[in-house]
């Protein structure tokens, strides 16, 4: 079973995971294709579809309409007649209307005509590459997706030739297996192949719609179209299975020198794809348990297609490396913009990792501390992120923060060492990591010393800025958002964060005993100041707290109780509790979000959607997600006001239609404004977990 989609015209990508390459499609009469070390989708062609005898073929519409690479006209000489242009497809493209599509958590489905088309991507979790045999990574960190593609002739009278095909193919995998693949790749770093059986054919061809489909056609090796194709007789109904590969050989990086980790299990493309396909039964299993898992969730379809949707987006961003030096490096790179383990995403992208790859996260966090942690004025810090499109930064620098700046592009310095405690103590508590914890109690303990440097006036605040700022000021995550959002110093999102961050660090510290009491005291007292002094900006009569306590900020913010997501899954759940010990800091919060979360307030007057910012109307859905959470599982809001799912997959499906899982968007129609083709969209996954 998978979720039927009514708005069926929309790109998804389908991510290789650890491979940073995906199959971006979805968008009708728009490019369809493979792409590496990248996520936007190409402008390119695929296709796939059927013809019965001599008729037209049927296709779905992944078609540009653009011919790509010299056509047959540009090696004809100036000396005898022109040669036409090759002439554009004569076929018929399925229609939005005639098409059903279905999103299922390990890919996705298109049915039109005798037509059904599936992509698996997602096939669950993946092993720590240091622990693993061999055999078990091969499968679990293969480049590779699968195609099954089924054609129904049942009540057809006359024979059909089925097909599937990409522009941008350059060789048949023919030549390179002796046979034992059919199929095209393009160069060395992508291709797709089947098993071949009688009736089935290359073809490549300037176009293979127009005469690739014929009875016979010779290998035009200079054209760049490339299909097979597969006879299905009258009466037959057959399924095929298509490999989609990637492979990037040699080092893929520079600052630090690194190449794809999967080289070190298979030595070319024709060797993904071979063991792809011996697999795939295996494969098909791994993705009907997944599936099951998601369907049988007592969830709405709106939230099942907001899972699966950033399941597949986030695959594609995701990157396993080896460094020359024998370091397994984990990197998830950040969707358009392509920014190498940004911190702000790694915190909020935690709660998936630790579902499918915990070992991930450990992997990232002694990185970052090896890569991007530094000292300022205060004490420790983290980077914003550790590069971007490949290219590692120097330790201690972002490719993101410049000094001088008081909005985008500024200093993340306290908020990412937030996030570097609130991943690291997520991590410790649900993988129960006690010797990882021991090994690094003096970081938690440098990281608690910094962030308490930071509140000058001692009241659990931060209301100073990092001298790296150079007299500008720090911002939050939320860089492109206003001031409400923006501004780390006096922030009513980041104080909340700030008080979460200190609830967990004594639940850590407490977890290791008596060698770190004066910590645990040292975090709880601070914990204690944030919230009562967050509890004194209440605006008397009105309920809510303002987003910024300086300047006479009057902006109202959902994001006031984002920060109560972390003690519910670090172990500090009485934090969190309506009676617990901070049980009037919850209540509030309750009340605050109760005045803000209106019409026309926090809930956009046009779409009803959430909006994050009362004075913005840039809204993230990644961030959406996380505070629905807590206004459902730790507030109790249970009214229609938390129940907007299907606004929001609207917001995918028709607003940002263009680029998949988009995270910022126009709260009045979903328009995308930034963050495309993003993989934090995964916070969704709350949607599954329950906290130990």
């Amino acid at each position: 079973m998978s979720i039927p989609i009514k708005d069926n015209d929309f790109y998804s990508l389908h991510g290789m995971w650890g491979a940073f390459s995906c199959l971006a499609l979805g968008r009708i009469g728009k490019g369809a294709g493979l792409v590496i070390g990248d996520v936007q989708p190409p402008h390119t062609s695929l296709f796939v579809g059927y013809r019965c005898r001599n008729g037209k073929p049927h296709l779905l519409p992944f078609s540009t309409g653009i011919n790509v690479g010299l056509g047959e006209e540009s090696y004809h000489s100036i000396d005898v007649p022109a040669k036409p242009p090759t002439p554009k497809p004569d076929c018929k493209w399925f229609a939005s209307e005639e098409i059903n599509r279905r999103i299922s958590f390990s890919g996705e489905e298109w049915e039109a005509g005798a037509l059904c088309f599936q992509v698996l991507s997602f096939f669950g979790k993946i092993p720590d590459p240091t622990q693993a045999r061999p055999s078990e990574l091969r499968s679990a960190v293969r480049p590779a997706i699968l195609l099954k593609i089924t054609f129904d002739n049942t009540k057809g009278r006359e024979p059909m030739i089925g097909f599937f095909g990409l522009q941008g193919i350059r060789r048949p995998l023919s030549d390179s297996t002796n046979g034992v693949l059919a199929g095209f790749a393009s160069g060395d770093g992508w291709g797709f192949a089947t098993f071949p059986e009688k009736g089935t054919d290359e073809v490549m061809d300037w176009s293979v719609i127009n005469t690739g489909l014929d009875k016979y056609v010779p290998m035009r090796r200079l054209a760049a179209e490339g299909a097979i194709r597969w006879n299905i007789g009258i009466g037959e109904r057959k399924t095929v299975v298509v490999a989609l590969g990637s492979y990037r050989d040699g080092i893929v990086t520079s600052g630090i020198r690194a190449h794809a980790y999967y080289t070190t299990l298979y030595k070319d493309l024709e060797e993904v794809l071979i063991s792809a396909l011996e697999e795939a039964s295996e494969s098909f299993k791994k993705t009907a348990i997944l599936d099951n898992f998601l369907d049988n969730a007592r969830i709405s379809d709106e939230r099942k297609f907001l899972i699966a949707n950033a399941a597949h987006s986030y695959n594609a961003s995701s990157e396993l490396l080896l460094s020359e030096s024998g370091e397994v490096l984990y990197v998830v790179n950040e969707g358009e913009y392509r920014m190498m383990n940004t911190l702000d995403l790694t915190v909020d992208q935690t709660f998936w990792e630790l579902q499918w790859s915990p070992w991930t996260i450990r992997n990232e966090l002694d990185f970052f501390i090896k890569q991007s942690s530094y000292i300022d004025r205060y004490g420790i810090a983290f980077s914003h992120d550790q590069g971007v499109a490949d290219c590692f930064t120097p330790i201690g620098t972002s490719v993101y923060e410049l000094p001088h700046l008081t909005d985008c592009f500024s200093y993340m310095s306290f908020e990412e060492t937030l996030n570097w405690v609130l991943s690291a103590c997520l991590y410790s508590y649900i993988s129960n990591d006690h010797a990882w914890a021991e090994e690094n109690v003096k970081v938690f303990h440098d990281c608690l010393s910094s962030l308490m440097a930071r509140d000058k006036n001692k009241d659990g605040i931060m209301d100073t800025d990092s001298d790296r700022c150079g007299g500008g000021s720090e911002i939050t995550t939320y860089d492109s958002l206003d001031i409400s959002l923006g501004q780390a110093r006096n922030n009513l999102y980041l104080g909340v964060k700030t008080w979460a961050t200190y609830v967990c660090m004594d639940a850590f510290f407490t977890r290791l005993g008596a060698t770190c009491i004066e910590d645990t005291k040292r975090a709880r007292t601070a914990a204690r100041l944030a919230a009562n002094t967050i509890c004194k900006k209440v605006i008397p009569g009105e309920n809510f707290i303002p987003a910024v306590f300086e300047s006479d900020n009057k902006s109202k913010i959902i994001p006031a109780v984002e920060g109560l997501i972390y003690p519910e899954f670090c172990g500090a759940q009485e934090a969190v509790a309506a009676d617990g010990p901070y049980a009037d800091f919850i209540q509030v919060l309750k009340r605050h979000l109760d005045a803000v979360l209106v019409p026309g307030v926090c809930l956009d007057s046009i779409s009803g959607g959430w909006k994050l910012s009362s004075t913005s109307r840039n809204t993230w859905l990644s961030k959406i997600f996380i505070n629905q959470y807590v206004a459902e599982k730790i507030l109790g809001f249970s009214d229609d006001r938390v129940k907007r799912d299907a606004v929001h997959a609207i917001w995918l499906q028709k607003g940002s239609a263009d680029w998949g899982a988009t995270d910022q968007v126009d709260s009045s129609s979903g328009k995308d404004l930034g963050s495309r083709l993003y993989p934090r969209l995964v916070t969704s996954i709350l949607w599954l977990l329950s906290p130990r």
